[in-house]
C-alpha cells in the first residue's frame, strides 16, 4: 500500500544549516542481523524520532559516498533530497515513494524529513543487489528509485512488511520472513560476515581479484567496461572510496582515544599522497574538510548516521 504524497516539495532548510544533537543518544541503532541473513546484509539500521522534539534542521541527515547500496523506507511519508548541483542555492526534490532503493553514491547526500516518524535501511553490497535482489547495479548507482519500480513484484511482500513494521522487533521478523528463505536458497546456509569497517574493502578486494581474473582474457580496457557494467563505476573509484572510509574510522578511533587529529600523519598511514590530497579527499566523500567533519560528527544532530557507522 502506498501513501500519498503531495506534487510539489514541502520548505526545505539549507542542507548545510547546522543543529545541535537532541541528546547524549542518538535515535538511530544498529540492528543485529539475524543469523540465517549473514552474507546478504552489511546492515540493519533504523532511527525512530517519534519521542524527539526536533526542529527542522534536526530533521536532516547527511550521508557519505559510499560503495554500499540500500533498500529504505519511511513510515511519515515524504522525504525530499537536496539535489546535487549549486551549493549556494541548493533544490530539494521529493524522493516520491515510501519505500527506495538507492546505488552506490560517488558523492555526499543530504535528505530531510518534515517531521518526526519511524525509519529504516538496509545496505547490501552491488553483488547481493543483483543476485538476490534483482537489481541491476549500474541501472541506479547514484540514484534513488523508488523500490516498486527496480525490483520484482514478488518482492512486495517485503516493501509492505517493512512500512507496516511498528518497531525493531517488527522489522527484523519481516527480514527473516522474507529475505531468509530466498538468500537459504541462493546459499544454502550462513556464512561469517565482516566487521562494517571491513567490508568495504573486503568487497572492493573481490572486485580486485574478479578484475584479475578477467585480465586473463579480456583487455584492460574491456575489463574496465565490465567492472564498470557489473559495479556501476571504475575500480579505481571503488579503491578511492574504501581508502577514505578507512580514514574515517581511524579518525573515530583517535577522537574515542582523546587524541589530537594528526591529519598529516593520517594522510601518509592511509596512502595518500599528502595532506592536501586527505582534504580533496575527505571532501568528496563526506562534502567537508577533515576539521570541519570532525566538528560536525561531535555536535551535529543530522550526523547521526556518521556515528551509528563509525
Amino acid at each position: 500500500m502506498r501513501t500519498a504524497l503531495p506534487s510539489s516539495p514541502p520548505a526545505c532548510p539549507d542542507p548545510l544549516v547546522r543543529a545541535p544533537r537532541a541528546g547524549t543518544q542518538d535515535a538511530g541503532r544498529i540492528l543485529p542481523t539475524p543469523p540465517v541473513l549473514q552474507g546478504s546484509v552489511v546492515a540493519v539500521i533504523c532511527r525512530d524520532t517519534r519521542d524527539l522534539v526536533l526542529d527542522d534542521a534536526q530533521r536532516l541527515t547527511h550521508f557519505p559516498a559510499s560503495p554500499l547500496m540500500s533498500l529504505s523506507w519511511f513510515q511519515h511519508g515524504e522525504v525530499s533530497l537536496a539535489a546535487r548541483g549549486d551549493a549556494q542555492q541548493p533544490a530539494w526534490q521529493p524522493i516520491g515513494a515510501t519505500v527506495v532503493v538507492s546505488g552506490s553514491q560517488s558523492l555526499p547526500t543530504v535528505c530531510w524529513a518534515p517531521s518526526a516518524g519511524r525509519a529504516g535501511m538496509i545496505c547490501f553490497t552491488a553483488d547481493i543487489a543483483r543476485t538476490l535482489f534483482g537489481i541491476d547495479p549500474a541501472a541506479v548507482h547514484d540514484r534513488f528509485r523508488d523500490a516498486r519500480e527496480v525490483m520484482e513484484a514478488a518482492w512486495s511482500p517485503l516493501l509492505d512488511a517493512l512500512i507496516a513494521a511498528t518497531d525493531d522487533a517488527a522489522t527484523l521478523a519481516a527480514l527473516r520472513e522474507h529475505i531468509g528463505p530466498r538468500w537459504q536458497a541462493l546459499h544454502g546456509r550462513s556464512v561469517n560476515a565482516p566487521s562494517l569497517r571491513q567490508l568495504g574493502r573486503h568487497w572492493v578486494e573481490r572486485l580486485a581479484w574478479q578484475a584479475h581474473e578477467w585480465r586473463r582474457t579480456h583487455s584492460p580496457r574491456q575489463v574496465e567496461r565490465r567492472v564498470k557494467a557489473f559495479s556501476g563505476r571504475s575500480l579505481r573509484e571503488w579503491q578511492s572510496l574504501v581508502r577514505t572510509e578507512g580514514l574515517f574510522f581511524a579518525a573515530r578511533e583517535r577522537y574515542e582515544a582523546g587524541q589530537p587529529f594528526d591529519w598529516a600523519t593520517l594522510a601518509l598511514d592511509h596512502g595518500f599522497a599528502d595532506q592536501s590530497h586527505l582534504v580533496r579527499a575527505a571532501r568528496h566523500i563526506a562534502g567537508f574538510s577533515p576539521g570541519e567533519f570532525a566538528d560536525r560528527f561531535a555536535q551535529d544532530e543530522s550526523f547521526w548516521l556518521y556515528r551509528l557507522w563509525m
